[in-house]
């Protein structure tokens, strides 16, 4: 029997690529070059909860039938694609030849992990053949220019996907989409300092070659340095040659990052080889246990428990500040059987760069803004989180002064928008908005993601 994939739901990109120019004008064999940027997506399906598989490579084909690497990877790129409603997720940026590209392969592992809304998981192929790998072709066009920049979007159609219980298969159904779609698109850069240009700038070069990427510390970014355990909130930890893992915002008309944080790796104590994000389902003062939303290794199962959480460096946040519902990053060594943690950030705590005193350390609101003035947004409280002398239907001020915005930007605000702020009051009717979830304020929705927390709430 069939049964369609009517999945849910906002991932990990790791930057891998195969070589390229860098700077991207001419190529070695003199021809002109543009740089392209490979994102991927997907859209809303309603019964399962995740979808996770690993991408190998994507090549482009011209009408000469010539072939180019856009990525590769042996090791594989994780994403769970259901994660992406309406959000991109940087595969690779590679320097190639200009021209027009009207072919697409995708080469993925010959697996895919399937999660329903209760957390049973499936574990299925793409097809029977027993090969390790599966490759997808997909039908469309991409022109690259001499000298600039172009983005291919390759849209994992999950409303199209099939699941044949018999042989436990999936058909898988890749479109091309129009970048200008997304309201984000969202980067994990795993490469070598090239350079510190200043206090709130450096450049990255990918682990596995492609376009050098430069890096903008956001307002609210930390740099952390497990070996040292350090964490600070400038480039004053960063020297050329190392090694780090950047996460951010992804604007491939600027091959640039909005970095939320950057993790040094190099000499670490604990083996920095993976990371995982979710919403914290049980922690007893050590044990630490997640309902994993983004990963950069297939998971296996839909929670996992995290060792050594009680002796993690936390970027922002703390140990006695952890608690069920809440949204956690995590980075530390992945061996297939247990994750340990090096580095802990409690999404919209405090950075543990900078001293700051507030009356509540984490505080979460959910409510429609009913005014803004400026920086100050008015809120009607709907639902609040780790907070006293709050009730529903309260009027509190949000300042988003520093705000890392999720899923959207600034301009999704508009009064009667639904949003989701996580920060630390400073007085007892104003927040400090550290991080501003849009939810669904920005052409898209995310509902399953909330209705978890909710639930974990």
């Amino acid at each position: 029997m069939k049964m369609k994939l009517l999945l849910v739901i906002p991932l990990i990109a790791s930057l891998a690529a195969c070589g390229g120019s860098g700077d991207g004008t001419t190529s070695s064999n003199g021809s002109s070059t543009g740089t392209v940027s490979v994102i991927i997506t997907d859209n809303l399906t309603l019964t399962y909860s995740e979808v996770w598989v690993s991408l190998q490579a994507i090549t482009a084909t011209d009408a000469n039938g010539q072939v180019v690497d856009l990525y590769r990877n042996t090791a594989g790129q994780t994403h769970n694609l259901s994660q992406l409603v309406n959000i991109g997720a940087l595969v690779d940026a590679q320097t190639i030849a200009a021209g027009t590209y009207t072919t697409f392969e995708i080469l993925m592992d010959n697996q895919i992990q399937l999660v329903d809304p209760t957390g049973v998981t499936t574990n299925a192929t793409f097809d029977q053949t027993g090969n390790p790998s599966f490759t997808l072709s997909v039908a469309g066009q991409l022109v690259v220019d001499e000298n600039q920049m172009s983005s291919l979007l390759l849209d994992f159609d999950l409303q199209q996907f099939t699941y044949d219980m018999a042989t436990n298969t999936v058909n898988p159904v890749v479109i091309q989409q129009d970048p200008a779609t997304l309201n984000q698109t969202v980067a994990t850069v795993n490469g070598q300092v090239q350079a510190v240009n200043s206090s709130t700038q450096f450049v990255v070069t990918p682990a596995t070659g492609g376009a050098n990427i430069t890096v903008d510390l956001h307002a609210t970014a930390t740099v952390t340095d497990t070996a040292s355990a350090t964490v600070a909130a400038d480039t004053t930890l960063l020297a050329a040659g190392m090694q780090v893992t950047v996460d951010g915002i992804y604007d491939p008309a600027n091959l640039s990052i909005t970095a939320s944080a950057v993790g040094i790796v190099t000499g670490a104590s604990v083996t920095i080889n993976s990371e995982v994000e979710g919403i914290v389902t049980a922690f007893d003062g050590s044990t630490l246990t997640i309902d994993v939303k983004e990963a950069s290794f297939l998971p296996g199962s839909n929670t996992l428990t995290i060792a050594n959480s009680s002796n993690a460096l936390f970027s922002h946040g703390s140990l006695a500040l952890l608690t069920i519902g809440q949204e956690v990053e995590i980075k530390g060594n992945w061996d297939n059987t247990t994750f340990t943690a090096a580095t802990i950030e409690i999404e919209g705590a405090p950075s543990n760069a900078t001293d700051s005193n507030y009356l509540d350390d984490y505080v979460e609101f959910e409510g429609t803004i009913s005014a803004i003035d400026g920086d100050l947004l008015t809120l009607t409280v709907q639902e609040f989180e780790h907070v006293s002398g709050i009730t529903i239907g309260d009027s509190v001020m949000i300042d988003r002064t520093n705000s890392w915005y999720k899923d959207g930007d600034a301009s999704c605000l508009s009064n009667g928008a639904v949003i989701e702020a996580k920060g630390s009051m400073s007085d007892a009717t104003t927040m400090i908005a550290m991080v501003i979830d849009l939810e669904d304020s920005c052409n898209g929705s995310n509902d399953d993601d909330d209705d978890d927390s909710d639930d974990d709430d």
